[in-house]
């Protein structure tokens, strides 16, 4: 390799880490997860607030905890359960729970304020 060919991939690296840090400074704090059902927003989340949301789904109750910033499905009336198997997802997190049979999902929005 020569000098110059060294030299550019550091600028496209460096070009690559800016552009990467700006982007996650535009994300922003996600602390609102969005509860959809057949495709539509039903209801909006601040995980910050403790608490236990039930929601009813096509096959069941779906119920989503949410705890210090962290939320996970239980008691959920469906076959699987794959949406329970997903666990504890944690704020900024790019994981979504999906409940197929229920039809209903959770995915992270962004901040309270976004939405105002």
């Amino acid at each position: 390799m020569k000098k110059k060919d060294i030299i550019l991939i550091i600028g496209l690296l460096v070009v690559i880490g800016i552009g990467y840090f700006i982007f996650e400074m535009m994300q922003g704090e996600k602390d609102v997860v969005e509860i959809y059902y057949h495709n539509k927003v039903i209801e909006k989340i601040d995980i910050s607030i403790d608490k236990t949301y039930t929601f009813d789904g096509d096959y069941g109750k779906f119920s989503l905890e949410v705890k210090d910033k962290k939320y996970h499905a239980i008691n959920v009336e469906c076959p699987n359960h794959d949406c329970e198997k997903v666990g504890w997802v944690s704020e900024g997190s790019s994981r979504s729970i999906v409940c197929i049979p229920n039809d209903i999902y959770v995915i992270q929005a962004g901040t309270e304020e976004q939405f105002e």
